[in-house]
């Protein structure tokens, strides 16, 4: 935390010295001063991910554990023919993957995530520029 804020004040004291003597090296110095800033953040970054993976992960794990000792605990316990249980067991499949695929197709949806991170403007943007470009283009290019 003492190197973050130390380049952070070098950042500063460097932007306020900068206009009393301008020269090439001080230009570098303040890259260099912004990238190493940038660089920590970085770490920061992945570090806050694979927090947060792992405790993903690790609920994830529960989940699956208690949904298969229930069902273990079901199809040993209940009193039920073996036709009934294996139908059951069919059924809860069937449900589970259902719910799975609408899950994964709610998750990752493209539209979901532009909205996500407000990037649904620069698609429509780029894909005007596309046409517009594609419109530009005279059909004996386009052979």
């Amino acid at each position: 935390m003492k190197k973050i804020i130390g380049a952070f004040l070098l950042l500063l004291s460097s932007s306020v010295f900068k206009g009393m003597r301008s020269s090439h090296t001080d230009h570098l110095e303040v890259a260099k001063l912004k990238m190493s800033l940038m660089y920590v953040q970085s770490i920061k970054t992945f570090r806050l991910l694979f927090i947060s993976l792992l405790g993903m992960g690790i609920c994830l794990v529960f989940l699956l554990a208690a949904i298969i000792l229930f069902h273990v605990s079901l199809f040993l316990y209940a009193p039920w023919s073996m036709n009934t249980k294996m139908t059951l067991g069919l059924l809860c499949s069937l449900i589970y993957f259902i719910a799975t695929m609408v899950v994964f197709s709610q998750v990752f949806a493209a539209d979901k995530w532009l909205r996500i991170f407000h990037a649904e403007n620069l698609m429509d943007h780029l894909y005007q520029k596309e046409a517009t470009q594609q419109d530009s283009v005279s059909p004996l290019e386009q052979r």
